[in-house]
């Protein structure tokens, strides 16, 4: 079971090269274009069976996730084990390419607006540096930066790595990701000692491809929100101010966060408690403030997988199934677009539709069930 699902995973990441931008030119070799320009096919000029693949991994994904949240104890007996698969799923997906999304491209083009040109990001829009290269496969350029300078400040270390190469900064800004993913896996397992619950997280399907292969920064900014709130909890004066620390780089990193700012001033609040508030105070912004803004993007689920992955995975069983759900239906979205090639027209409604349909299904069904208890 476990070799077949590193065979999905690479059927996957070879997927994922043909979303490549037709202005993207990585590299001309003739192997690799002989690899890359059949999946490009594939992708721009038969659009309903690219969809038709994505939805078939998508669902072997998912069923290959609660398969092993199921028997993750038997399969991975040992801290060795969980290791090996946690870094095993770490490295075929980092190899993948940035398929469902043209963020990171905003990320290393922003970097090199600060290091590069050594210009102030939040005054200077990318689009306003004459003829740089990258706006040709960047989108939004015309904004300045969108997020904190900790960010800022982090994508200096794959700025660096790249060397002004294009798909080694790619590759380097995935490979941060990807060491943050193991880090927060580690954290998983510290503070919880379940296998399940590290696999709760390292697995789920919306994870794999909005944090290791799209390589979306909002694993960074609830790696310090959460390492805040634990501490927080914790006695002495130093677990407080490395909590208030977090918490601010958090905040530092993207925003969103600052809605669990009222938990640091609730007196004898439990972990437990305090991680059940959190996980409802960030589900309010995802529902509520991010359809106001823009729409529902998958990857804002990153914040809610992240918080549920250090409850009880039994007594929380309703979180948990939410979670699962929710994430599923959000990556049903990416649908629209691989089928259309656009996200205008019926694309917002069917995405809507895709969405609250599985929902809609898991409320009904934990409905039935309460009612069923009851008589």
């Amino acid at each position: 079971m476990i070799a077949a699902y590193f065979v999905l995973l690479l059927i996957l990441s070879i997927f994922s090269y043909g979303f490549i931008d037709l202005n993207l030119h990585l590299s001309t070799a003739s192997l690799f274009l002989i690899f890359q320009k059949p999946l490009e096919t594939l992708v721009f000029h038969m659009r309903p069976q690219a969809s038709g693949l994505f939805l078939v991994l998508l669902l072997m994904l998912f069923i290959g996730y609660l398969f092993f949240l199921k028997n993750g104890d038997r399969y991975f007996s040992t801290g060795k084990k969980l290791i090996l698969f946690i870094v095993g799923v770490a490295g075929v997906l980092w190899c993948a390419f940035p398929a469902f999304t043209y963020d990171i491209f905003n990320y290393i083009t922003t970097a090199k607006v600060t290091f590069f040109y050594h210009e102030n990001p939040y005054l200077v829009m990318p689009v306003e540096i004459p003829n740089e290269p990258y706006l040709a496969f960047t989108r939004a350029a015309n904004k300045v930066a969108l997020y904190g300078p900790v960010w800022i400040i982090l994508t200096a270390i794959p700025h660096a790595l790249g060397q002004g190469n294009i798909w080694q900064t790619i590759i380097a800004f995935k490979l941060l990701n990807a060491a943050l993913y193991l880090g927060f896996s580690f954290l998983i397992y510290r503070v919880t000692r379940s296998v399940k619950n590290v696999l709760f997280f390292a697995i789920n399907p919306l994870v794999l491809i909005e944090v290791l292969i799209s390589a979306h920064n909002d694993l960074v900014m609830m790696l310090f929100a959460l390492i805040g709130l634990l501490l927080w909890t914790k006695k002495g004066i130093g677990s407080k101010i490395i909590s208030i620390s977090a918490f601010l780089a958090s905040f530092l990193v993207k925003g969103a966060t600052l809605v669990l700012l009222p938990l640091l001033f609730i007196r004898k609040l439990s972990c437990e408690r305090m991680l059940i508030m959190a996980y409802w105070l960030l589900a309010c912004i995802f529902f509520v403030f991010a359809p106001l803004r823009e729409e529902l993007y998958p990857w804002y689920a990153v914040w809610l997988i992240t918080v549920a992955s250090f409850m009880d995975l039994k007594k929380h069983a309703v979180i948990i199934g939410f979670t699962i759900v929710l994430s599923f239906a959000l990556e049903l979205r990416q649908l629209p677009y691989i089928y259309m090639g656009e996200y205008g027209g019926v694309g917002p409604l069917v995405r809507m539709v895709l969405t609250l349909l599985p929902l809609c299904i898991y409320g009904g069904y934990v409905g039935i069930q309460k009612v069923w208890r009851k008589k």
